[in-house]
């Protein structure tokens, strides 16, 4: 990690990255299956399915229902989008790059109509110039269509600037390399050193507060 300076612009992944809503996406979920005549999830059978893009996430839990799915489970989320919480640290990190005027958006494969009711019930909106979710582009992460929609919006150039791009998951580190963005990880989980040997990223870390004693060192 030789040689960092503070990036151009950095884009964010959302579930599980800055938004600790994986409680709340199986809740939303079992709720839709519920009502769909679905058995529940058990316990912990929806980490499976936790990042997937909308068009690969649907068909595999609700079949031939998918569609049906979509209105019940966006309905519910919209109703409870009080119910989000953060990732720890996400406040400070934020903060951090707002105050030392680094341009910041949201890259996921949730809805970004969705994202932005948690953003707005999070009082993040000063945050970020723009959010980029699924549907914005015809397919989603690990594909990386949806960071170049992002990065040609907002006028960035990820050859000519250094772009960051934070996420979780296998798809957000294929997404970045696929850019030629920095992906930056926030690691921790159990396949962690597996991906990290396998995309290189530019920087690894457990938490934001790691990430942030290495931003006030440069």
């Amino acid at each position: 990690m030789d040689n960092i300076t503070l990036p151009d612009a950095v884009f964010w992944d959302w579930d599980g990255t800055l938004a600790d809503s994986y409680g709340f996406l199986n809740e939303s979920h079992n709720y839709t299956l519920k009502a769909l005549g679905f058995p529940e999830f058990e316990e912990g059978e929806y980490g499976k399915y936790f990042g997937k893009p909308r068009d690969i996430l649907y068909p595999l839990i609700y079949k031939e229902k998918s569609e049906e799915a979509k209105e019940i489970f966006g309905k519910y989320v919209i109703e409870n989008s009080h119910k989000i919480k953060t990732i720890d640290g996400g406040d400070m990190i934020l903060d951090f790059f707002h105050s030392h005027q680094v341009p910041m958006g949201i890259v996921s494969n949730k809805k970004a109509d969705l994202i932005a009711l948690e953003v707005k019930h999070l009082g993040w909106g000063h945050y970020f110039n723009i959010i980029i979710g699924a549907g914005d582009t015809p397919v989603g992460k690990p594909s990386p269509e949806p960071l170049l929609l992002a990065l040609d919006k907002t006028g960035f150039d990820a050859k000519a600037q250094d772009i960051w791009y934070i996420g979780d998951t296998e798809n957000d580190l294929a997404c970045a390399n696929a850019t030629g963005c920095r992906a930056v990880f926030l690691s921790g989980h159990a396949d962690s050193s597996a991906l990290i040997a396998q995309y290189s990223p530019f920087i690894s870390v457990d938490n934001f507060l790691q990430l942030k004693e290495i931003l006030v060192a440069i």
